[in-house]
Parts: structure tokens; sequence; C-alpha cells
């Protein structure tokens, strides 16, 4: 081999070395970008979630403040109110909080190991109210209840609600409801009842009563066979000038005047002037990077004598005149890419 052609072997040899050695570099630097971006979006991404938990801390201290004002919870308290988003180097958070107990808790029609015949009856009225079938209950109790059988009517569960997207020989959960959506799950509702029942109920893990000062004129008219929800509106309005103290206040419009002493007693555990339950919307927000998260907290208030958990329906209903310290925690966290309707 010529000594021209040596040159040009070692020539060659150090440019694939060159263009190896780019290749390479051009890899790592690539390589490097990529952590580089992944570590600011974990940053970006953590500092949102501390934003919410922020926002978390917030909303309880928002309610312990307002219990120590009053005893009873209405439209006109704080947390009812418009709460400017707190702001704090190129970072918002915004709370939005709503009563969990100014709607039927579909959990109440089973707890303590029974059905809740007065609370199966609101909500049938209920349905009723929105023009729905009141079947409905039927089988939204059977999906909670611990037992396989169609309530009253008797029959297997599996078979008389076995349908082809569950099948004939499935059975019900027969647990409580974690959230509303579940009642996809039930043959018996269609995307339109749910759409229709969706304001006026919740999924609570314990039991709620209805809170008289905030619930709507529908769900207020679903409490007795005499009143409809133009009626109602009378308390709406009454309570617009000042929350009821008590539930016997109640018992005093007109609408109501003809309710038994026997349905009064039974109504009685299944309301309150008070709640003990409330939603908050948390807003998250990175101005700079225009980012959001958003997350939904269900707080629970509850008398430090009454044991709360979150995992069933086994709660015992407070004594109206109950003014014993609240306990105000948050029960259940759920985190959303998007804002959820609330």
């Amino acid at each position: 081999m010529t000594a021209n052609s040596q040159r040009g072997v070692a020539l060659l040899t150090i440019l694939l070395l060159v263009v190896s050695i780019t290749v390479v570099a051009g890899a790592m630097l690539a390589s490097q970008k990529i952590a580089i971006r992944r570590s600011g979006l974990l940053f970006e991404q953590n500092q949102l979630l501390q934003d919410i938990h922020a926002g978390q801390q917030l909303a309880v201290t928002l309610l312990r403040a307002d219990d120590a004002l009053n005893d009873t919870d209405s439209e006109q308290d704080i947390w009812a109110q418009s709460i400017p988003p707190y702001t704090l180097d190129g970072h918002s958070i915004s709370i939005e909080v709503r009563d969990e107990a100014s709607r039927f808790n579909i959990n109440n029609l089973y707890h303590d190991g029974a059905v809740d015949g007065t609370a199966l009856v609101v909500f049938q009225r209920l349905l009723v109210q929105l023009n729905l079938a009141p079947e409905i209950a039927i089988a939204v109790l059977d999906y909670q209840d611990s037992d396989s059988t169609v309530y009253q009517d008797g029959g297997d569960e599996g078979v008389v609600y076995g349908q082809q997207s569950r099948g004939a020989a499935s059975t019900l959960p027969n647990q409580p409801f974690v959230s509303v959506e579940q009642l996809q799950d039930i043959e018996e509702v269609s995307a339109e009842d749910l759409a229709a029942l969706r304001p006026y109920i919740t999924a609570v893990p314990y039991y709620l009563p209805i809170n008289i000062n905030t619930a709507s004129p529908v769900l207020l008219a679903a409490l007795t066979e005499t009143a409809d929800r133009q009626q109602m509106q009378a308390l709406v309005d009454m309570r617009g000038q000042q929350a009821l103290a008590a539930i016997d206040a109640l018992w005093q419009l007109p609408a109501l005047g003809t309710v038994s002493a026997d349905e009064r007693q039974a109504l009685t555990p299944l309301l309150a002037t008070e709640s003990q339950a409330f939603m908050a919307l948390i807003t998250a927000a990175d101005t700079g990077a225009g980012k959001q998260r958003f997350a939904t907290i269900l707080i629970s208030k509850t008398p430090a004598n009454v044991a709360n958990s979150s995992g069933g329906n086994n709660e015992s209903v407070a004594s109206e005149t109950d003014k014993t310290t609240k306990h105000i925690q948050v029960v259940a966290q759920r985190l959303w890419a998007f804002r959820p309707s609330f």
C-alpha cells in the first residue's frame, strides 16, 4: 500500500470517528434536553399540586371560620359567597364551595344495615317532580343494599337487573355509591335521567341530612305530597332574609301546614339547618406557563361525637340541638386535567 493510500485510509477513519462522535454527542444533547424538559414539567406539576394542597387548606379554614360564626349554614354565609383568587409569584389559586346537603344523598337510602323508608319515599317524589320514573329509586336502592334480592318485590337482582351490557349472570355491587356517575351503571337510569337528576343529588359516603336553608324548591317539594316547587319558593324567599334556626319553622309554611305529626316525626332525622358535607372545586393556575390543574374535594363537617368514616354507610344522625365542636376535614380528593362540571 502506497503512502497516499495509507493517508487516505487514515483520513477516512478520522472522518468516521468524527461522524460517530457527532452522532453520539447529538443523541446525548437530545437526551439531556428531554431530561431537562421532563424535570421542568415535573417541577411545574409538583408546584400545581402544592397549589391545590394550599387551596384545600384554604377551603377547610374558610369552613372552620364560618362554623365559629353561627350554628346554621345558608347562602348568606361566607363560604357561599364569591371568593377572589389568591395570587402569588405568577400562581393563582381559586376555590368554589358547594353545600352537598342542599342535595339528596343517594346513599341515604340504605344505612345502618337497613333501608330508610322515609328517604326512599322522598327520592321517589323527587323523581316524580323531575318527570322521571319513581321505580328508578328501587334500582338505586338495590345497587347499594347488602342483599341480592330486589326490594319488596323480591326476585334475584342478577336476573331482574341483568341486561345486555351486564349479562344475566351478573349481580349488583351492593355497596355505597362513590359518585353520582355510577348511576350510569344502572340499566334503569339513562343518560337523560342522570342529566336531569345531577343538580339535585350527591353521593356522600355517610348519612347526610338535607339542609332546608340551602335545598332547592324542587327538593323541598319532594318532602311531602302536599307541596309543589312553586309553593316552596316561599321558603326560599323567607330564608333569603334570615336563615331558619330550627326545623319547626318549616312546618309554619301554609303549604306544609297539613303535614301530620307522624310524617313530621319521620322527616325530622332527614332534615337539618346546617350542613355536614361540602364540595370544593380548586383551580390552580400557573399564569406564566398557561397551565391549570383542578381538584374537587369532599369536606365533612360532623359533630365531634359522631364517628365519621368515608368507607361506608354506617353513620349516626347528629341531633339538631347538638352544638358540640365540629370535625371539619377533607375525606376525599379527586384530581382533574380539565375543569369538571360543578
